[in-house]
């Protein structure tokens, strides 16, 4: 058991933005250093045969001093839990490292035999070292196994893990925190956009999830946070950005895989911000979020605070966030052949919504909601931007927590390109951060 665990001693830093509160009070240079000294193995697994089976990829290391519990003293340190085929990755120890796949037919996270299962670098071992980065492996696995291995091999004896937790801990360990980068950055294109929307690991390997600076962090201006919204890219805000006062104000953007579950992303961006702060004393910011970019933001406010640090965030300007779901995303979960996550939290009275509306904002948190509405020469159906419905944008909660309310004739995405929308925002964050 103990060489089953070491790793995880190391990875605790990597994983820290997805879990519990208490490890943000990690020192900001421990949590670095222990990044560092991670060594990174990760790629692609496929199938031969087109079924929906679960997929698990297992990590061995090689304790050559000793025999371990499978042949060659090799002992199972960690697994990744995949729906269908796709990316996997690992950060761990620096070591020697082999791997298997197999899919989980009994949907049990147990090898049994005659499961269909392939191995890579069972014969020349992976040598990892610190701050290595192998990537791009490839994992193929059979039709038929030749030689299906004779014994049956218990993966959730490490731990559970379902594909949601392995989405969390894959978060955590490939997090951006504070890194520069500009809106041109191919990272931001609308393509890994998308992959964040259906191909959420994809997006993590290569696009990364996390809250970037544009520019390096200046302790004389305040910081203001752009929250996106489904299938969006920090490029949504690149209007809004180039009209800020940058002379008192700094724009970070934080980008997500946008097909996850909204309370794993709220518990992400809670985290990684609360890194942010440590390491750079930040006092006091604002947050601007546009439509369901809102529905993530809330949640984060509401964990800051449960953990008493909501007094930092005296502004929450929302755009067009559909405050009480989407009729499409029930459409989604009733009749998609494979539904995304976040489709359960944007239907229609989900409990993610309900969750959002428990407690009201903290008293310390204006939000100033800004709601589209742009029907034109249409006489039917229910008013909208031509997204979202005005109804959503003004559900009842949501007024009942908001400073004032801001109507704008405008598209759903146009809004992010009005002058007076800008005008607006630059007054807000005036009036607040005097």
């Amino acid at each position: 058991m103990g060489q089953v665990m070491r790793p995880f001693a190391v990875l605790f830093a990597l994983a820290c933005a997805s879990l519990p509160s208490g490890c943000v009070f990690i020192a900001a240079h421990q949590q670095q250093a222990s990044m560092d000294a991670a060594c990174i193995i990760s790629g692609r697994v496929s199938t031969a045969r087109k079924d929906s089976l679960p997929i698990v990829v297992v990590l061995f290391q090689q304790e050559e001093a000793q025999a371990g519990p499978l042949p060659g003293g090799w002992h199972v340190v960690d697994h990744f839990v995949l729906d269908q085929p796709g990316r996997w990755g690992f950060g761990t120890l620096p070591g020697r490292y082999a791997l298997a796949a197999f899919q989980d037919r009994s949907k049990d996270l147990v090898y049994h035999p005659g499961e269909r299962y392939a191995t890579l670098a069972a014969d020349e071992p992976l040598t990892c070292k610190a701050g290595s980065r192998l990537t791009d492996l490839s994992i193929l696995i059979p039709e038929k196994v030749d030689k299906p291995y004779p014994k049956a091999l218990d993966v959730q004896k490490l731990q559970r893990r379902s594909a949601e937790g392995q989405l969390q801990m894959t978060m955590g360990q490939l997090t951006a925190t504070g890194e520069v980068a500009s809106l041109a950055d191919e990272r931001f294109s609308r393509e890994r956009a998308e992959d964040g929307l259906w191909r959420p690991y994809d997006f993590l390997f290569v696009a990364r999830a996390g809250v970037y600076f544009l520019e390096p962090y200046d302790a004389r201006r305040t910081p203001v946070l752009f929250v996106h919204g489904i299938n969006g890219t920090p490029v949504d805000f690149e209007y809004l950005i180039g009209q800020l006062d940058r002379s008192r104000f700094q724009p970070w953007v934080y980008y997500y895989p946008s097909g996850a579950q909204l309370a794993m992303v709220a518990d992400h961006l809670d985290q990684t911000i609360a890194k942010l702060q440590l390491r750079y004393k930040v006092e006091r910011f604002a947050v601007v979020a546009h439509s369901m970019g809102g529905l993530v933001s809330r949640g984060f406010i509401q964990r800051r605070a449960r953990g008493g640090r909501a007094d930092s965030m005296p502004l929450l300007v929302t755009i067009s966030t559909p405050w009480g779901g989407h009729k499409a995303a029930q459409l989604g979960v009733d009749t998609a052949p494979v539904v995304v996550r976040v489709f359960y939290d944007m239907a229609p009275g989900s409990e993610y919504q309900k969750s959002l509306y428990s407690t009201p904002l903290p008293e310390g948190v204006k939000h100033h909601l800004v709601f589209t509405f742009n029907r034109k020469s249409a006489s039917f159906g229910e008013s909208d931007d031509t997204v979202v419905t005005v109804a959503s944008q003004l559900l009842p909660q949501a007024q009942r927590d908001a400073a004032k309310l801001y109507g704008f004739d405008d598209t759903h995405t146009g809004v992010l390109r009005d002058p007076q929308v800008s005008l607006l925002l630059n007054q807000l964050l005036a009036e607040t951060f005097r």
